[in-house]
């Protein structure tokens, strides 16, 4: 079975040596460190590549980075610092409004969505953090605490107390979560970073037929429910 490999980005230009303001700087190097490593993985990328892409010397580069864990946290305070993840307060709120009124299609739709504008926005980030998880990279583990475990934990609470409102199927949470919120990652990054284009569907109507199939996954349908209803003597009327 042929597996795809990501699509590299196109190689990155020698920027022409001239003063740049330390901010510009210091945002030039880590874009060429993303692309670099996203074109080559953190094994076949070295600091000398990365100050040469960006036209600097390595004694630049180490002037704004003393270690590669600088590095890779300037990297994440960059993306903390986008758009995209500065409205993670707003996704987080948004997330505990549905919750709170068991808006199931809301919760998985919101992450599902900000999965999708995240690949879009930044494939490159993306490609670069595919090549930290399949190496075992310290970044994959740095990008979860800083990025990710909150809303993990958010919607694995969810998941638990949706299950005890016998809305969602019994089951391992960790599981459902794979399932729900995997199901949004697979897609986009087939789309953003494999480059698998053949479905014309766009993100946002895709996000809904996803959303609707991980849904129908994890509830049963009312003539299911019904029927066991009867089998343990709990009633007739299924709740839909």
């Amino acid at each position: 079975m042929n597996v795809p490999t990501p699509a590299s980005p196109p190689p990155v230009p020698s920027v022409r040596k001239s003063r740049m303001h330390a901010d510009d700087r210091h945002r030039q190097l880590l874009r060429s460190a993303i692309d670099c490593v996203a074109r080559n993985g953190f094994g076949g990328t070295k600091t000398k590549d990365i100050a040469a892409a960006a036209g600097v010397s390595e004694a630049i580069l180490f002037r704004h980075f003393a270690t590669k864990e600088d590095l890779y946290h300037a990297i994440l305070d960059m993306k903390e610092g986008q758009p995209a993840a500065k409205g993670g307060k707003r996704l987080m709120q948004q997330m505990e409004e549905c919750a709170a009124r068991r808006d199931d299609a809301g919760v998985f739709g919101a992450i599902a969505r900000a999965i999708f504008a995240s690949f879009r926005e930044d494939p490159a980030f993306h490609r670069l953090m595919l090549y930290a998880m399949l190496e075992g990279h310290l970044m994959a583990s740095l990008f979860h605490k800083r990025l990710g475990a909150g809303f993990k934990d958010f919607l694995r609470r969810y998941v638990v107390s949706r299950q005890a409102d016998g809305a969602f199927r019994s089951g391992d949470p960790d599981l459902v979560l794979d399932f729900a919120v995997g199901t949004a990652v697979h897609c986009a990054t087939g789309k953003y970073i494999f480059g698998l284009k053949k479905s014309a569907t766009p993100d946002e109507e895709a996000v809904k037929q996803l959303v609707g199939f991980v849904l129908n996954g994890l509830t049963e349908p009312a003539a299911v429910r019904l029927r066991t209803n009867k089998k343990n003597g709990k009633g007739t009327h299924a709740t839909p």
